[in-house]
């Protein structure tokens, strides 16, 4: 990848993450993070298609997670745990893609995975 597309793929990245903190900051509760399901699913997306592109893999391998567990939302409802899981989850993708990760990636994708069985079926 040339140096400028990786320039404006990281500024590009850096945007959604911030829109997705700005949509978190109106949220409290699995519904709000329901009712704003197709904001966040938006940010989720582009940086899901941008990120492996970068050599970003657990970014995007963490807004895939979570894009599937928004789609589940926008179609089914409100899920529990939606909330914690959408949180934690755009922290961790902020710190690793700004190098600040200290958090076992591999043992946070588990905690999606055990925290949505019905979603990831294994």
């Amino acid at each position: 990848m040339s140096d400028n597309f990786l320039k404006i793929a990281r500024q590009e990245i850096q945007e959604e993450l911030e829109g997705l903190k700005q949509i978190l900051l109106q949220c409290n509760s699995d519904t709000d993070i329901s009712n704003s399901g197709n904001k966040i699913e938006k940010h989720l997306h582009k940086i899901k298609g941008l990120a492996p592109m970068m050599g970003q893999n657990d970014v995007g391998e963490i807004a895939k997670l979570n894009d599937a567990i928004l789609k589940h939302v926008i179609e089914n409802g409100m899920l529990s745990g939606t909330y914690q899981i959408i949180s934690e989850s755009i922290l961790m993708m902020q710190e690793i893609f700004n190098d600040t990760n200290k958090k076992n990636i591999n043992e946070f994708k588990i905690k999606i995975h055990n925290t949505f069985p019905s979603i990831f079926k294994q």
